[in-house]
């Protein structure tokens, strides 16, 4: 019996998935034909191609001709217009840079400089951006994806599955789907963990079950386990009309997954598959699960038929986990626990460098990611001295707490025994606020092992989050202040806004926590957050302002590294922060005295743009990725806003992704620079009131950075 276990967009993909490779080994070991398939990271490679960014153009031309053939641009079509106006003219630099800069980020050296892997990745976003203003509205980018339809939400699903001018993976599906039929599996297991895999993985599920009417087809991942206790919100996906999955895996899959391939194999009934959700009739149901698997007993995952070699990382990084579940547990605001029942169980560290000796020989990686919720601190010491012992050349990170015992000689350890990077969930600076938590951390222990980290280099990933109910203003100004000042001790920070989690313990006990009143999001069955009220401190709306604020704030903005695809390249790129140089000054220092000593020329790549619809009267200059549009009412007085036709030319530099207005006679001045004609010899073709405005307009270009120039003599 043939099983193909399958990760869909859209997430990571600096590193392979390990839930499926952890499914694999475990099957593998009871002798199971078992064949992995990474949708995820092969997406990219279908997207992020100049092949496929030739066609989004086209998509993008073709849309853009029909908003402008008409007189006047509807208010609610000026945001579609504005990001198809703005892909349309970076799209000539995107297709000629994509192939190269993709490649890059799989190269070494170009980790051997923030400024290179910024320039690198920073094309990889824009095409990513320009592949989403071709199915407008849908956004995909690195570890994310959203449409207008919400994955919260089983009727939006429902149509998004089957949307082809939204759903952009239906067409790369379909490249996909002669080699899943020829290999005719008779159970394909989908793995989901975000909502941003839910309208993926559903929509692949559906194209399978239409052509393999036979095939069993299953979904686990994280996801599914909080929807336990309310499993009748599945129902439409297995419905005779919707017929797109055939059961669901809540929790760790190994042993009901090895449990329905024997149930099948021998012509049992699916009653007997501990923790099974499945159709019967008009009734969901759900089996009793068994209990969850010793990982002391487990195999190593198996990564075999995954290539390794194409994850977007200079060089493998394997998932490993050395325990399952959280040793804490008690953090009011986490649901993390519920992914393994509540249930922490360790393995030895004495078994996990077992692993990674296993995992480096049979694939060739000296790279580990611990996914734990947080590695205890006497396994990753024990972890650090059996590298060192050993004299392995293992580089690994991972999630650990603020804990006491991470001193100056553990973290000394860890440094001489390959630790790259810690990853700390600092959630609040405010002693209080991490104590109603029950967080269980000091904001002083905090503050001297951020310190200490930076003394034995290693790289500091913090997180934390605002509006954690009864926060004030002031206690969540009081972490951002923790935050600056510790700022030279941090490579990187990751923030939110605290949502309600149903499993949470706040959920279970509101009043605990100062929540007055709790709501479920109208309509959104799938939703596994609540809206709230809370007695006093910061509202969900106030928190989400808030730390829009903190994101521009000069102290912030470095350690947000906004270019950063994968927390994974941290641990290649250089943990000191190089000077960030701007790209927007003037290009050079004009002597006015000598206009006939500089020569103008257009810098490459900058593309002259004539469009029907003015996209920034009342701006002026702006940055793409802004809008141009304040968000208005759609209507007012009884009337419809429209935008009225008004044909207007633009300079756009896709390098600098800034775009200038440059007026009516903008494009004919633009003209003559092409690094032949001196200053002199344009102004004098112009008459006297002209020569002033043009120099005024060479000024402000070569203020923008649009301008390049040659020195010569008369």
């Amino acid at each position: 019996m043939k099983t193909l276990l399958i990760f869909p967009p859209s997430s990571d993909p600096a590193h392979p998935p390990l839930g499926i490779a952890s499914l694999a080994g475990f099957l593998r070991e009871k002798g199971e034909d078992v064949k992995l398939l990474d949708l995820n990271l092969l997406s990219y490679y279908y997207f992020l191609s100049s092949e496929n960014l030739v066609l989004c153009k086209e998509k993008i031309i073709r849309r853009l001709e029909v908003l402008e053939s008409t007189d006047k641009l509807p208010a609610e079509a000026a945001e579609e217009y504005r990001l198809l106006a703005q892909n349309s003219m970076a799209a000539p630099y995107l297709i000629d840079s994509i192939d190269e800069s993709f490649s890059a980020l799989r190269q070494p050296e170009t980790y051997s400089s923030r400024a290179r892997y910024k320039n690198a990745a920073s094309i990889v976003k824009r095409a990513m951006e320009f592949v989403s203003a071709a199915y407008y509205p849908v956004r995909w980018y690195f570890r994310g994806f959203s449409m207008s339809y919400l994955p919260t939400k089983s009727l939006d699903v429902l149509k998004a599955v089957s949307d082809k001018k939204e759903n952009l993976f239906i067409p790369f599906y379909h490249s996909y789907l002669p080699w899943i039929e020829a290999l005719a599996p008779d159970i394909i297991g989908v793995s989901i963990n975000y909502y941003c895999q839910l309208i993926p993985g559903l929509t692949l599920a559906a194209l399978l079950k239409e052509r393999l009417y036979n095939t069993r087809i299953v979904i686990g991942g994280g996801l599914i386990c909080f929807f336990e206790g309310q499993w009748d919100v599945l129902k439409p996906f297995m419905e005779t009309q919707n017929k797109m999955v055939d059961g669901f895996i809540p929790y760790e899959g190994e042993i009901p997954l090895f449990y329905l391939i024997d149930t099948l194999k021998n012509g049992k009934s699916i009653i007997e598959v501990p923790g099974l959700v499945y159709f019967d009739g008009a009734n969901v149901c759900a089996n009793p699960p068994s209990p969850p698997p010793n990982p002391l007993t487990l195999p190593p995952p198996d990564y075999d038929g995954l290539p390794l070699e194409k994850y977007i990382s200079p060089e493998p990084v394997l998932l490993s986990l050395t325990s399952r579940g959280c040793y804490w547990g008690r953090c009011a605001f986490c649901s993390h626990a519920h992914l393994y029942r509540g249930e922490f169980r360790q393995r030895p560290p004495a078994q996990v460098f077992k692993e990674m000796e296993y995992l480096s020989q049979r694939f060739g990686a000296t790279h580990f990611y611990f996914s734990d919720e947080s590695v205890t601190p006497v396994t990753a010491r024990q972890l650090a001295r059996a590298i060192k012992q050993d004299n392995r050349p293992y580089q690994w990170f991972g999630e650990i707490r603020f804990e006491p015992s991470v001193d100056a000689g553990m973290l000394e350890e860890l440094a001489n025994g390959g630790c790259a990077m810690l990853m700390f969930g600092l959630e609040s600076g405010q002693q209080r606020v991490l104590d109603l938590m029950h967080k269980g951390i000091r904001v002083e222990t905090a503050a001297q092992i951020l310190r200490r980290c930076k003394e034995v280099g290693i790289r500091a990933f913090v997180m934390f989050f605002a509006g954690f109910p009864t926060e004030s203003p002031a206690e969540a100004e009081k972490t951002v202040e923790f935050i600056e000042t510790h700022r030279e001790y941090i490579t990187q920070v990751a923030f939110t806004n605290f949502v309600l989690v149903k499993s949470s313990p706040v959920y279970a006990e509101p009043g605990k926590y100062g929540i007055m009143s709790i709501q479920p999001y109208e309509g959104e069955d799938l939703k596994i957050y609540a809206q709230y009220e809370v007695e006093k401190g910061l509202t969900a709306k106030e928190a989400v302002a808030f730390l829009e604020e903190v994101k521009g704030r000069p102290a912030i903005l470095p350690l947000i590294n906004t270019y950063l695809l994968s927390r994974s390249h941290l641990i290649f790129l250089s943990a000191e922060k190089e000077e960030e140089k701007s790209e927007s000054g003037v290009s050079m220092a004009l002597d006015l005295s000598r206009p006939w000593a500089f020569f103008p020329k257009i810098r490459d790549h900058v593309i002259p743009m004539a469009l029907a619809f003015n996209l920034n009267k009342s701006f002026g200059e702006v940055r793409t990725g802004e809008r141009f549009f304040q968000k208005e009412p759609l209507v007012a007085e009884g009337k419809k806003i429209e935008i009225d036709r008004n044909p207007t030319n633009y300079l756009f530099n896709p390098v600098m992704e800034k775009l200038v207005e440059v007026g009516e006679g903008g494009l004919l001045l633009v003209k003559p620079c092409t690094g032949r004609y001196s200053l002199e010899d344009i102004l004098s073709n112009l008459g006297g009131q002209n020569q002033q405005t043009a120099l005024d307009f060479y000024l402000k270009l070569n203020e923008a950075g649009f301008l390049d120039w040659e020195e010569g003599e008369r």
